[in-house]
C-alpha cells in the first residue's frame, strides 16, 4: 500500500511542479503589465500621469484592484486589467508591489 501511495506521490509531483510554474509565469506577466505603466519596480516615471505603487500597502492594492474589477473605479485601462486577474492574482500581485521601495 505504501509503495502504491509513493507511486502516485511521485507521478503527481511534476503535475504540481507544473502549476507552481505556470502560476510563476503568470505572476511574471502580471508584474510586466503593471510596470508599463506604473513604472520599474512600481516606482511611475511620470507620477503626474501614473501613479506609484510600490511600498503601498496590500490591502490598499487589492482594494484598488478589486474596485476597478467592479466598476466602482473607472479606468479604461486598470477596468481590463481587474477583470483579467482571479482574486488570488490580485492579492499577489499587491504583496509584490507592496513589498517594493518606494
Amino acid at each position: 500500500m505504501k509503495s502504491v501511495l509513493l507511486c502516485l506521490l511521485f507521478l503527481l509531483s511534476p503535475l504540481q511542479a507544473r502549476a507552481g510554474e505556470k502560476a510563476q509565469t503568470r505572476l511574471d506577466e502580471l508584474k510586466m503589465n503593471c510596470e508599463t505603466c506604473h513604472g520599474v519596480g512600481g516606482v511611475s516615471p511620470v507620477p503626474d500621469q501614473t501613479p506609484s505603487i510600490a511600498g503601498k500597502s496590500e490591502r490598499f492594492l487589492v482594494g484598488q484592484l478589486e474596485a476597478f474589477r467592479a466598476g466602482k473605479r473607472r479606468h479604461d485601462t486598470m477596468g481590463l486589467m481587474g477583470d483579467t486577474m482571479s482574486d488570488d492574482e490580485i492579492r499577489a500581485i499587491a504583496r509584490h508591489f507592496a513589498r517594493m521601495k518606494k
